[in-house]
């Protein structure tokens, strides 16, 4: 039977061979990563010197980014982030988002999962909740891309998801090319809890799973909807920090 399944996964790296998706090298039929060690290493961790709020990398030094020292309306109570948004980690999340590389989502989800350890949030966090897509734009993508990322936070960290928890009410323009004042009106009025799901928010620490937090204009809306229906903390993650 060994012999049988070796012989198999031969024909298989032959005729379809597996490959880094960073560099594009072969990679052994049964290592379980899509992403070959070199490459790893060398993916942008946020791990230097960070806003303990919005995980902002801080060229300077200190406590705060300028935003959170006077912004009086952040409504998570910390958002952390894996990676800087910049090089191979770029690429990666833009192949996942764009280029249907779903598979993607198990190795971008290792150094998160590695974060909320660390940060304990497993221990004080209820539920997992993924930021929403506009149900148009989830159809036309084919997936919630933060979707799948929280499946595999959910899985590890052993805490029910609600993918429908929160809603987007109205399809908007991508927010990438927009400053943080365009975004909060491009944002206005967008997102909402779910009436189904209110009676288990009251009291509850929930998680906020995003791809990237640049301006973090949605996943603070998402925060205020869930504080307004009466979450304790939010605690928000994303994969890398713009």
């Amino acid at each position: 039977m060994n012999n049988i399944k070796r012989i198999i996964n031969f024909c298989v790296s032959i005729f379809f061979p597996k490959i880094c998706s960073c560099c594009g090298k072969n990679l052994p039929i049964n290592y379980e990563s899509n992403i070959c060690v070199e490459c790893k290493e060398k993916l942008p961790l946020n791990n230097g010197l960070i806003c303990v709020k919005c995980s902002l990398p801080l060229l300077d030094g200190g406590m705060h980014c300028k935003d959170c020292k006077t912004n009086k309306q952040i409504f998570f109570d910390k958002l952390l982030s894996a990676y800087i948004y910049k090089d191979d980690i770029a690429t990666l999340i833009k192949k996942f988002k764009y280029n249907k590389k779903t598979f993607l989502a198990k190795d971008l989800s290792v150094e998160i999962i590695n974060l909320i350890y660390k940060n304990k949030l497993d221990e004080i966090t209820d539920f997992v909740v993924p930021l929403p897509l506009h149900f148009f734009k989830k159809f036309k993508r084919g997936f919630n891309q933060s979707e799948l990322i929280a499946k595999e936070i959910s899985k590890n960290i052993n805490k029910p998801i609600y993918p429908k928890l929160l809603i987007r009410k109205k399809y908007t323009t991508p927010q990438f090319n927009l400053n943080k004042e365009e975004r909060m009106k491009n944002l206005e009025k967008v997102f909402a809890v779910n009436k189904k799901y209110k009676d288990i928010v009251n009291g509850k620490n929930i998680l906020l799973v995003d791809d990237i937090a640049t301006t973090c204009t949605s996943a603070n809306l998402c925060s205020k909807e869930l504080k307004c229906a009466g979450a304790k903390k939010v605690f928000v993650i994303t994969i890398a920090r713009d």
